[in-house]
């Protein structure tokens, strides 16, 4: 992303502020960089991408280990077929497990195994060290509240 000609005084052009862009431009950045991180480090050590730790990640927060498997696309940022054959590799190495929905049997869940359990576990501090490295310790105490407040704003509905 070349930093060319970043505002213009002439409306027309739509040009976005130097503040603008500014925000804008260090938020690519740092989600590139801190992504690429992120995924090198998680698939180095443990053997299982950011997408899938973001997978094994979301269903533990989820109520009994499992969601729908439309709403682990949603929540997971994936088409429903990504997530299908993300979860696919993931049933395949013991991660988690397919489970047929009773009460509609055209659906599905995906649920966390013990297995998934235990790779999240051990993922997780190297993820929390790539984040700290790459965000929480270039942070005072202060910014590091104002950042957090600031994300709860842009991320309000």
């Amino acid at each position: 992303m070349g930093r060319g000609p970043v505002s213009r005084k002439n409306p027309k052009d739509e040009y976005l502020t130097d503040a603008e862009f500014r925000a804008w431009h260090g938020c690519l950045l740092f989600t590139t960089a801190a992504t690429r991180a992120l995924d090198e480090a998680i698939t180095a050590a443990h053997g299982i991408s950011l997408k899938e730790f973001d997978v094994l990640i979301t269903l533990f927060n989820a109520p009994d280990d499992r969601l729908r498997m439309t709403d682990l696309a949603e929540r997971v940022i994936l088409t429903p077929s990504g997530v299908t054959h993300l979860v696919t590799r993931l049933e395949r190495a013991g991660l988690v497990n397919r489970i047929v929905d009773e009460e509609d049997r055209r659906s599905s869940f995906a649920a966390l195994t013990p297995a998934g359990h235990r790779r999240l576990r051990e993922s997780r501090p190297t993820h929390n060290d790539v984040v700290r490295t790459h965000l929480t310790r270039r942070l005072t105490p202060n910014q590091l509240a104002t950042l957090g407040a600031l994300w709860e704003t842009i991320l309000e509905p």
